[in-house]
């Protein structure tokens, strides 16, 4: 086995223990960190000290939730590059590619709302599952994007090599 294949199944492997050990925290420890990132986000708007604390409290519940699914949404399109990639190097067939990639982030997605299920102070999401397919669809997306870009790239360093 090539060492592109080593590593490209070593970084999705990785990213499944992450959204593993975060889908482990307890409810509390998980909303912890999202209250953070929103306190960071509204700290960063009020730059100049212009909000009461309500007004900023107001604003942080307001953001937390759409903090979570963006989270969701952004660690599923990294999933969705690591695993077109790791398929990629196994199979370049786009039609196979696609539907393997889209098939293992998908089940995942799934599998880590169940996992949710058994965890103190949280719940599974079917919305979070929607939210999830969506970050590793376009993940696949931009990795066929690139892809193509690459691949046209090289043609043309090839066309102007041969001049």
């Amino acid at each position: 086995m090539n060492i592109k294949r080593i590593l490209s199944v070593i970084c999705v492997l990785l990213w499944m223990s992450i959204i593993f050990s975060f889908s482990n925290e307890q409810g509390e420890s998980s909303g912890n960190t999202s209250r953070k990132v929103s306190e960071v986000i509204v700290n960063i708007i009020d730059i100049q000290s212009k909000y009461t604390q309500i007004e900023k409290e107001t604003l942080i519940k307001q953001i937390e939730p759409l903090i979570r699914k963006l989270a969701h949404y952004t660690i599923y399109t990294v999933g969705g590059i690591l695993i077109t990639n790791c398929i990629y190097q196994f199979c370049k067939k786009e039609n196979v590619l696609i539907g393997t990639s889209i098939a293992i982030g998908v089940t995942y997605a799934i599998s880590d709302e169940l996992h949710q299920l058994m965890i103190a102070g949280r719940n599974g999401n079917i919305k979070d599952v929607l939210i999830d397919s969506l970050g590793i669809a376009t993940g696949i997306v931009f990795f066929l994007l690139v892809r193509q870009i690459y691949q046209k790239i090289l043609v043309e360093r090839k066309i102007k090599g041969g001049e």
